[in-house]
């Protein structure tokens, strides 16, 4: 099934959904003035939402200071919108009324592949998808918006039409050129490409190709450079850019440019988020993000996990009281920030993901695991009163090893039940994670030993190590939650890296912060910023390391 174009323009994007709920007469005509508009924009012009709204309507909405949207980007975006309305309106072939072509028409029709089509739709050829029934779709295009095209890209389609195979000797003329650039002039595999590609007429991406295969069958190729990265590359990158290891550094070491480096690393970040199931549906209720501003959801955010089973289980005794309202304001908060993180991982792009949006996503993440963190510290007494319940006994009674592993299971099964519960729903949340470890212990054959009279209570010694149970919450805490070890240095680091640290990973208990928040406390720019991150890990790394932590 053909991909819809992406939407670049948030307020393009917010208008789509608006149309998405017209009848179909009515998005039919909306089209028809898509077609009308295409010609008329100009690339170079500033066009206002209220203005877009009207052309493509008919109706114009009394807007306070409406965007301004860029000609290049609204024509790029016009197509995103007639796919759209296209798609909502069910549109199948007896909806046509004039003659059309489909991508593979134009392709041979303009002598180009059908990636070209597929770019040439970003620069304004408007296209319509075709239900073909059975959940097939086809992208065809009106013969009036192929003709419009065709007269204003006349030079572009031109040139594409004369491109023809790249015959043998034109190859080792290319490779006797690029042989020159890169002996001389040191120019990489692309420089070579572009310089071939003015010289010959023939496309950049074409010649590149070309010299890659030469390369390939050669015994003696031209550039020592290394393939796309794969995915482990990517995670290899990413894991190093984690341990404070410079861009640079880590360039040098995989033999690939800077800008390649951060790529594969962003690639590997936006993987990542596509494994964390996070939300699909949209929230019922804006109370979430009204609650991100409350007193409970930015203060005193800090919980302290002990990694000694004789303190876990000592904590996990502790009756706390737990005020109704911070409850709901931790649940409705934390949800939100998984709403919000989702729909800014709905903007990424596929090829090339914004580093800084890649870090507001992370940034909510952290976040949301700390609000998790205190809805969960407020269960640990139900959870293991349940445990001791359902097993007859205290838990001290049980070999240390199978204690240790009913009780970080049962917080896990108690984080899942979070997950699920609907924070705009009255009731607890004792409710669905009293009910979770119930059914979770009764699977469990562990029977607590009997307390002989007279006798003292047995407990577990100390020494036995559990993990922290405030990294296994989400599936993202062992990438964006910070190494523990490092709290337990910080006083030792130098000022700018205490600031550094504390902000970005929320060690003063307030909601962590964005490296472009970071810029500004640090009054630096956001590429400074980000070495003074990498810096201050580093160095805080380094003195783990040297100190010799074990914990």
């Amino acid at each position: 099934m053909p991909a819809l174009t992406r939407v670049k323009t948030p307020c393009i994007a917010q208008l789509i959904n608006e149309l998405g709920y017209a009848s179909k007469p009515t998005l039919l005509r909306h089209l028809a003035r898509i077609d009308q508009l295409a010609p008329q924009i100009d690339p170079g012009g500033i066009y206002p939402h209220d203005w877009i709204v009207f052309r493509i309507t008919g109706y114009r909405p009394d807007i306070n200071n409406p965007d301004l949207v860029p000609g290049d980007a609204l024509r790029g975006d016009l197509s995103a919108i007639a796919e759209s309305i296209s798609e909502s309106a069910k549109l199948t072939q007896s909806d046509i009324e004039e003659p059309c072509e489909t991508i593979d028409s134009l392709a041979h029709r303009w002598s180009v592949s059908r990636k070209t089509i597929e770019r040439y739709r970003r620069l304004g050829l408007i296209a319509r998808r075709i239900d073909l029934g059975q959940g097939r779709r086809s992208i065809i295009f009106m013969s009036s918006a192929v003709e419009w095209f065709e007269t204003l890209n006349a030079d572009r389609l031109g040139s594409a039409a004369r491109f023809d195979r790249i015959s043998e000797s034109q190859i080792n003329q290319f490779v006797r050129w690029a042989r020159v650039y890169h002996g001389k002039l040191g120019w990489s595999r692309s420089q070579s490409a572009s310089r071939i590609a003015l010289r010959s007429g023939h496309s950049h991406e074409g010649v590149r190709k070309a010299l890659l295969r030469a390369d390939q069958l050669s015994s003696n190729p031209i550039f020592d450079e290394v393939g796309p990265a794969t995915l482990r590359d990517q995670l290899v990158a990413y894991r190093a850019s984690l341990r404070g290891i410079e861009t640079k550094v880590i360039a040098q070491r995989t033999s690939r440019s800077l800008n390649a480096t951060q790529r594969a690393s962003n690639n590997a970040r936006a993987s990542l988020l596509k494994a964390y199931s996070l939300p699909t549906k949209p929230l019922s209720s804006d109370a979430g993000d009204e609650q991100l501003n409350t007193k409970p959801a930015t203060t005193d955010l800090l919980v302290h996990a002990p990694m000694d089973l004789r303190e876990l289980i000592e904590q996990m005794r502790l009756r706390r009281t737990t005020v109704v309202y911070e409850e709901r304001v931790w649940a409705g908060a934390y949800h939100a920030l998984l709403h919000r993180a989702a729909a800014l991982a709905s903007t990424l792009d596929r090829a090339a993901p914004s580093s800084t949006t890649l870090d507001q996503i992370e940034t909510n993440l952290r976040w949301a695991t700390m609000l998790k963190s205190k809805l969960i510290e407020a269960q640990l007494n139900l959870i293991l009163s349940t445990i001791e319940h359902q097993i007859v006994g205290p838990i001290d009674s049980l070999d240390p090893s199978r204690a240790s592993f009913l009780l970080i299971e049962s917080i896990r099964v108690a984080s899942d039940a979070i997950d699920r519960f609907d924070p705009t729903h009255a009731g607890r949340i004792a409710a669905p994670v009293g009910l979770a470890i119930t059914r979770f212990a009764s699977r469990q054959p562990d029977i607590a030993q009997p307390v002989t009279s007279g006798k003292a209570t047995r407990r577990i010694p100390p020494g036995h190590k559990v993990v922290d149970w405030t990294r296994i919450l989400n599936p993202w805490s062992r990438y964006l939650m910070l190494d523990r070890r490092i709290g337990l240095i910080l006083d030792q680091l130098m000022e700018r890296d205490q600031i550094i640290i504390t902000r970005r990973f929320a060690l003063d208990g307030h909601p962590p912060c964005t490296r472009q928040r970071l810029a500004g406390l640090l009054n630096t720019n956001l590429i400074h910023a980000a070495r003074f991150e990498q810096s201050a890990i580093r160095n805080a790394k380094n003195l783990v390391f040297s100190d010799g932590f074990n914990e």
